[in-house]
């Protein structure tokens, strides 16, 4: 039987798995849809002349990609659910590190060049990172001992 406290990690573990699902496919599908969502107007001048510039289209369509890992490692996040004390370390790296430095990262850029899209995305991060790192140290004691 799993420990209260253990159930309250695996639900932030979750919830952070269903953010990266969430936001990495909707991106990848629909770069407009997700900024349309944040009040970006994305008009189809725009979208269209990416093709032909050779230094957005490349950031363009990395972007994409990289949305689709972060849709993969919400997928990933789902491994925790079963076995938390074998995926410990997952958590950590996906759960803890990679919000940790993305929320940084667009928490700065978005403050400094004043774009609403970059402070909310970091800001979703930055929680996600402190409500996980919080259950991985409500866990810490029994995971030591080896229990769930």
């Amino acid at each position: 039987m799993r420990s209260r406290s253990t159930n309250v990690l695996q639900g932030i573990i979750l919830l952070t798995g269903l953010v990266y699902m969430i936001t990495g496919i909707l991106f990848a599908l629909s770069p407009q849809l997700f900024g349309t969502l944040f009040g970006v107007q994305v008009t189809v001048d725009w979208y269209e002349s990416i093709k032909f510039d050779t230094f957005i289209a490349p950031l363009y369509h990395f972007s994409r990609a990289f949305a689709v890992m972060v849709a993969v490692t919400g997928f990933a996040m789902i491994l925790p659910l079963f076995d938390p004390l074998r995926y410990r370390g997952l958590v950590y790296c996906t759960g803890v590190i990679f919000p940790l430095v993305s929320s940084l990262l667009l928490l700065v850029n978005g403050l400094k060049y004043q774009h609403t899209i970059l402070v909310a995305m970091g800001s979703v991060f930055g929680i996600l990172c402190i409500l996980t790192l919080a259950g991985l140290m409500m866990t810490h004691g029994k995971a030591k001992m080896g229990e769930e």
